[in-house]
C-alpha cells in the first residue's frame, strides 16, 4: 500500500533541505525511500540528454532526476530503462530516438508521475542488435558511481529488444545488483537456459501480448513457467501478465497507468516493494584507511583485503579498504593495457604480497622505443571525496632488463610525472603525495621518453587517505 506522509512529519527527517518537503513515497515511515519535494518544473524540464562522450559512461543516455534530488543528500532508487531495437543510435545526434517509446516518452511528454522517487536513466545502444548484458552491467556501475543511488534499490526494465537484453543481463548477473525487473515483450528463454533456477534470486514481473508477431509470447510464458516450477531456489516474486489480443506493443499500457487500455498493473509500486539486501551498502573511504589493488594475470589473485583487476579494460566497484570494509570507491581502466604478464618477482622489499609483484599489466611495442611511446593506459579511481587528501603508491616488477633496454615506466597525474625502473625491481616504488581537489584520480601509464624502454608496467597500487 502506498502511504503519503503529510508535511507535519518533516521534523522527523534528519537531512537539511533547500526545498519544501511535501510528501514521502513509501510503505512505512521507517524504510529507506526518499522524501519528495514540491516540483518547481515539469518532468520534461528535468529530463536531460547526456550525449556519448559528455560523461564517463560508455553510452549516451537520458537522465531524469526526481523533485528534490538537488536539495539534499538522500539516496534514490534507480530505474534503468532499456529501449527497443528501433531506438538504437549513435548516442549523440540520434539520442532523441530514445524518447520514442516507454518511460522516456512519458517523461518527455510530461505524463510521468512526479511522486515517483526514481532516478530514471535511459541509455542508447550504439552497438547494433539488442543492448548487451555487458553494457547494462557497465552502465549500472556508472550510475552507482555518478548518482546518489541506493545500491539496494536498483531496478531494471526494458521493452522488446531491451527486454531481451534485460533478460540476458539477469541470466548473467542475477541478483548481483538488481532488486527487481520488469521485462516487456522480450525473450527470456536464453537467460533461463544460461542461469536456470538461479534467475529466481531476482523478482521478475514479465508482460507480453498473445498476438505478438515480433517476439513470440513463448519468450515470456516458457521462462516464467520454468521459474515457477523451480524450488532451488524457489521464486521470490515471479509472475507474468499475458494480454489477450494484444500485439507487440504491450508496453504502453503497462508503463502508463493513465492509458485508456491500462489494466492497472502498478509496476512502480511493485518494484519499490523489493529491495536487494544481498547488495552491500558501501561506506565512505575514511581518513587513515588504505585501498590496495593488484593488477595482473588471473592466476595471481591476491586475497582480501586486496582488490584484484585482471581484465585489460576491467573495473571494480565498492573497493574494500585495509579493514575489508566495502567503500564507495570505484576503479576502472578506461584506456586499456596491451596484456598481462606473470613474470614479475614475487620476493619484494616493499611489503606487498608476492602475488602482487609476481604479475603485471603491460603496454608497449616490440617495434622499439619510439613505437612504444605511442602506447598508453589510463586508470581512473573515482568515488572519492573531493576535499580529502590522498597519497598514491605505485609498484611494478618484471624480471630481466629487456636486452639492456630497461623498462622505465612513467606514471602521470594532473600533468606531474614520476618514473620507475621496473626491471628486476624488488624494493622500489613511487608515491604521489597530497592529491586533492577532485572526486577522482586519473593515472596515466606510458613508456618513459627518458629511457630506451619498449614496455611499461603496473603491478599494484595503494591509495591512502591522509585527511
Amino acid at each position: 500500500m502506498r502511504v503519503t506522509v503529510i508535511l507535519f512529519f518533516i521534523l522527523s527527517v534528519p537531512q537539511t533541505f533547500a526545498c519544501d518537503i511535501i510528501s514521502r513515497f513509501g510503505f512505512e515511515t521507517s524504510d529507506d525511500l526518499p522524501w519528495m519535494t514540491t516540483p518547481t518544473n515539469t518532468p520534461s524540464e528535468r529530463h536531460e540528454a547526456r550525449p556519448l562522450g559528455s560523461t564517463n559512461a560508455g553510452q549516451g543516455y537520458y537522465e531524469y532526476l526526481p523533485p528534490g534530488y538537488d536539495c539534499g543528500d538522500q539516496d534514490y532508487p534507480l530505474l534503468l530503462f532499456i529501449h527497443g531495437l528501433g531506438e538504437n543510435g549513435d548516442g549523440d545526434g540520434q539520442l532523441d530516438d530514445v524518447l520514442d517509446n516507454g518511460i522516456p516518452m512519458m517523461i518527455d511528454q510530461n505524463n510521468w508521475d512526479q511522486t515517483l522517487p526514481f532516478v530514471v536513466l535511459s541509455p542508447q545502444n550504439s552497438n547494433g542488435g539488442c543492448t548487451s548484458s555487458g553494457l547494462i552491467n557497465n552502465f549500472i556501475q556508472h550510475a552507482k558511481t555518478h548518482y546518489r543511488i541506493n545500491p539496494q534499490r536498483v531496478y531494471l526494465t526494458g521493452l522488446s529488444c531491451g527486454a531481451i537484453g534485460s533478460w540476458n543481463y539477469l541470466g548473467n548477473h542475477t541478483d548481483s545488483a538488481v532488486a527487481a525487473a520488469v521485462p516487456i515483450a522480450g525473450n527470456g528463454n536464453p537467460a533461463f537456459n544460461n542461469a536456470g533456477c538461479e534467475l529466481n534470486r531476482v523478482p521478475i514481473w514479465a508482460f507480453h501480448g498473445d498476438n505478438d508477431n515480433t517476439v513470440d509470447e513463448s519468450g515470456t510464458i516458457t521462462p516464467i513457467n520454468n521459474l515457477l516450477a523451480c524450488n532451488n531456489p524457489a521464486p521470490i516474486d515471479t509472475s507474468m501478465v499475458i494480454y489477450p489480443g494484444v500485439g507487440h506493443d504491450s508496453w504502453t499500457r503497462t508503463y502508463d497507468m493513465n492509458h485508456p487500455d491500462s489494466e492497472g498493473h502498478d509496476i512502480y509500486q511493485w518494484l519499490l516493494s523489493h529491495r536487494n539486501d544481498q547488495v552491500v551498502v558501501p561506506s565512505t573511504f575514511d581518513v587513515g584507511r588504505s585501498l590496495m589493488v593488484d593488477f595482473g594475470d588471473a592466476t595471481g589473485i591476491t586475497p582480501t583485503p586486496w582488490n584484484n583487476i585482471t581484465s585489460l579494460t576491467g573495473s571494480a566497484s565498492n573497493l574494500s579498504d585495509d579493514l575489508a570494509v566495502a567503500t564507495t570507491v570505484l576503479i576502472g581502466i578506461t584506456d586499456g593495457f596491451n596484456g598481462t604478464n606473470p613474470n614479475g618477482i614475487p620476493a619484494n622489499g616493499v611489503g606487498y604480497p608476492g602475488t602482487v609483484s609476481a604479475d603485471n599489466m603491460w603496454l608497449g611495442s616490440f617495434d622499439g622505443h619510439n613505437a612504444a611511446l605511442l602506447e598508453s593506459a589510463t586508470v581512473v579511481i573515482s568515488g572519492l571525496v573531493a576535499g580529502a587528501t590522498y597519497d598514491l603508491e605505485l609498484f611494478a616488477s618484471r624480471t630481466g632488463n629487456d636486452g639492456g633496454n630497461g623498462r622505465l615506466t612513467r606514471y602521470t597525474i594532473n600533468g606531474t610525472h614520476q618514473d620507475l625502473e621496473v626491471s628486476d625491481n624488488t624494493n622500489q616504488s613511487i608515491t604521489f603525495q597530497g592529491l586533492t581537489g577532485s572526486d577522482q584520480i586519473e593515472l596515466h601509464i606510458t613508456v618513459s621518453p627518458d629511457g630506451a624502454a619498449r614496455f611499461a608496467y603496473l603491478g599494484g597500487l595503494v591509495l591512502h587517505r591522509v585527511q
